[in-house]
C-alpha cells in the first residue's frame, strides 16, 4: 500500500507545475486568522468556536459571513474582514507568520527538479509576499495569486484558472496542494488534480474527493526526497 501511495504521489508530480495554496499548506498561519477574526468578533460580544472554525471557514470557506449567518448575528461580513485584515498583514510583515520547515524543503526540492512553482491563495498578494520576502524564497514563485486577483474566492476556481492562464499551460498540467475541501473544489473545477496534507486541524475532516491524501507535512516531505532525489 505504501508504495502504491508512493506511485500515485509520483504521477501527481510529474506535471510541471505545482500550484500551492497558502495557508495550511506552505505556512502555519491559520491560527492566526483565526485569532486576528476571534480578536475583532470579540468586540461584538461573540467568540469563534476552534473546531467550527477549522470545518466552516478553514476547509469549506464560509468566512465571516457563514459565521454572521450560523450564529444569527447582527453584524456587516464586510467590517469585520475590514478590521481583521491589517492585523493580520503585520503578522506576516513582522515574521509571526512562518514556513513549515517541512514545506521550506520540499519548495526547495521542487525547485532544484525544475518544476515551475505558483501559488493561488485566499490570502491578499500583499501578505503571501510580505512572508516569502522574510523567508528568502520569493523567487521560487513563478506566479502568486490571492483573493486580489480574481473576485470569486475558492471553491470557485478562478485563482487557479488564472494562475494557468499567467503561466500558458493547460490546466492538465499542474497539480494543485491542499489543505481545505474549498480548494478540492476549486481544483475540481479547474480539471486540475489535487493533492491534500492534513495538518492536526484537519485530520477529522473527509477529503475523500481529492486524488491523494497525505496524513501529515512529515509525509509530503518523505515521499519528495524519495521521488525527487532519486
Amino acid at each position: 500500500m505504501a508504495d502504491a501511495r508512493f506511485d500515485h504521489f509520483a504521477r501527481l508530480f510529474s506535471v510541471s507545475t505545482v500550484i500551492f495554496d497558502f495557508d495550511g499548506i506552505l505556512v502555519d498561519s491559520e491560527r492566526h486568522h483565526m485569532a486576528a477574526y476571534n480578536a475583532v468578533f470579540q468586540k461584538y460580544g461573540h467568540t469563534l468556536d476552534e473546531t467550527e472554525y477549522f470545518k466552516y471557514w478553514t476547509s469549506l470557506g464560509h468566512g465571516p459571513a457563514g459565521e454572521i449567518e450560523r450564529h444569527k448575528l447582527n453584524i456587516d461580513p464586510a467590517e469585520i474582514r475590514r478590521q481583521k485584515r491589517p492585523t493580520f498583514s503585520e503578522l506576516c510583515r513582522n515574521g509571526t507568520v512562518k514556513f513549515f520547515p517541512e514545506a521550506r524543503e520540499v519548495v526547495e526540492l521542487l525547485s532544484r527538479a525544475g518544476k515551475t512553482l505558483a501559488i493561488a491563495s485566499g490570502t491578499m498578494v500583499t501578505d503571501i509576499t510580505a512572508v516569502l520576502e522574510n523567508e528568502k524564497l520569493l523567487d521560487r514563485f513563478e506566479v502568486i495569486a490571492g483573493s486580489d486577483t480574481v473576485p470569486a474566492l475558492k471553491p470557485s476556481p478562478d485563482v487557479l484558472l488564472h494562475v494557468a492562464r499567467e503561466l500558458d499551460i493547460a490546466p492538465s498540467d499542474a497539480v494543485v496542494i491542499e489543505d481545505a475541501e474549498k480548494g478540492i473544489g476549486a481544483a475540481r473545477a479547474a480539471g486540475m488534480p489535487v493533492m491534500v496534507v492534513r495538518t492536526p486541524e484537519t485530520s477529522a475532516i473527509d477529503f475523500s474527493s481529492a486524488d491523494l491524501v497525505l496524513d501529515s507535512h512529515a509525509e509530503w516531505l518523505a515521499m519528495s526526497r524519495r521521488g525527487l532525489l532519486r
